[in-house]
């Protein structure tokens, strides 16, 4: 295997949902204005296997819901107008520093000031997650995240580098650095990209983004978001944009977005890859039932994927809750055909309001087109597995 660098009523197999309410907002107590400090801590010791008869146990970071510290911002300037903030960290609890996926930056995970006005809607200036992650992950339509998996069942792959559109040792090389995608390394060298999280429900940021949401009327709201590409003369160089039309009701919530996020190496920075999601979750009962479609393109090359999700959690109590997922992806003639089938399972047991213990398991199993590939982990053959002891928190 290859390292790449990586209340009890409510239940912790729907997480997203509780974690969004505190990430979105500040407290009643402080209605004027406020300055909190928050953030998700997810933290277990994971034990995956092969096909080709390799084990790994390591400790795993951020293996359901994406481990941060959060600094969230809000004054009330009267007439329903408010001034907001929010600087996002993506942390390691095994080492302490920033998580790899930040790359050194800071406050890579969001920082963005802006405006919202009640009966209107927000406007927000700065480096942003689009709406996928908006309303899959946070929302919990995404089986993954919502039901079971985390995003260790995110749709994933290791033909990062076809759908990228690059070959060679060079071209690979180049990429990491200006592509959205981490390396596969072989004895030290690097010979490909993971494609974890190609639909980018866990964060793919945008950086020099406006972003723009309507206020919910009758359970539905529209948003649209641009990325300016920062090259002089050049202005779709590095460009990206995302639009998302959402309803909410209730227990049901149901989302469709688009975003299209260029690259420096496809293209020379004039094409990237773009991405659709369609999909909704909805409770009925004990029973929590979720479905999605999502697909990623080459814009440039031609090169697409598509995945089908879904997943149905069961409440057995207020605090114990168990859920399945199922995800299928296919790819077209650039990416081999590949097929891959890959199930979760997931029991979640609530201590608290805020604490939780898990055990997960994810099984991936491909065609034989690329080797399978769990949560930046790549096998020595077409199948793999992951099983999780772990423990999240928030704060």
């Amino acid at each position: 295997m290859n390292y790449q660098g990586t209340g009890r009523k409510h239940r912790w197999a729907t997480v997203p949902l509780a974690c969004a309410s505190l990430c979105m907002g500040a407290t009643a107590a402080h209605a004027q204005s406020s300055v909190m400090l928050g953030g998700f801590l997810d933290e277990g010791v994971a034990t995956y296997r092969d096909s080709g008869g390799a084990r790994l146990y390591q400790m795993q970071d951020s293996a359901i819901f994406p481990t941060k510290l959060f600094f969230r911002g809000s004054e009330d300037m009267g007439g329903g107008l408010r001034a907001n903030f929010s600087l996002d960290s993506m942390i390691s609890l095994s080492t302490g520093g920033l998580d790899p996926q930040s790359r050194g930056a800071m406050f890579e995970n969001s920082s963005w000031v802006g405006l919202s006005q009640t009966g209107i809607g927000s406007f927000r200036l700065g480096r942003q997650n689009d709406f996928a992650f908006d309303y899959y992950l946070l929302g919990g339509i995404d089986p993954a995240t919502g039901i079971a998996g985390g995003m260790l069942n995110f749709r994933t792959g290791s033909f990062g580098a076809d759908l990228l559109g690059v070959s060679g040792p060079a071209q690979i090389a180049g990429a990491v650095a200006g592509g959205p995608f981490a390396p596969i390394t072989t004895n030290g060298q690097i010979t490909g990209l993971g494609a974890i999280n190609w639909d980018r429900v866990g964060g793919k940021r945008m950086s020099n983004a406006i972003k723009v949401v309507s206020e919910e009327y009758a359970g539905l709201s529209v948003g649209v978001m641009y990325s300016l590409g920062g090259t002089a003369g050049d202005f779709n160089n590095g460009a990206g944009k995302s639009a998302a039309i959402n309803f909410r009701n209730g227990e049901t919530r149901a989302a469709v977005v688009y975003t299209e996020q260029n690259y420096a190496p496809v293209n020379n920075g004039h094409s990237g890859i773009a991405t659709l999601l369609a999909g909704a979750r909805t409770r009925y009962a004990h029973f929590t039932v979720s479905g999605m479609y999502s697909e990623a393109r080459n814009t440039h090359t031609g090169a697409k994927i598509y995945a089908l999700a879904g997943g149905i959690g069961y409440d057995f109590s207020p605090a114990w809750n168990l859920g399945g997922a199922y995800t299928y992806e296919n790819g077209n003639a650039l990416l081999k055909n590949v097929v891959i089938n890959q199930a979760a399972l997931q029991l979640t047991y609530a201590l608290s309001r805020r604490t939780s213990v898990y055990a997960a398991g994810v099984y991936q199993r491909t065609n034989g087109a690329y080797v399978a590939e769990i949560g930046n982990i790549v096998a020595s053959g077409n199948i793999q597995s992951v099983f999780q002891l772990g423990m999240m928190h928030r704060f």
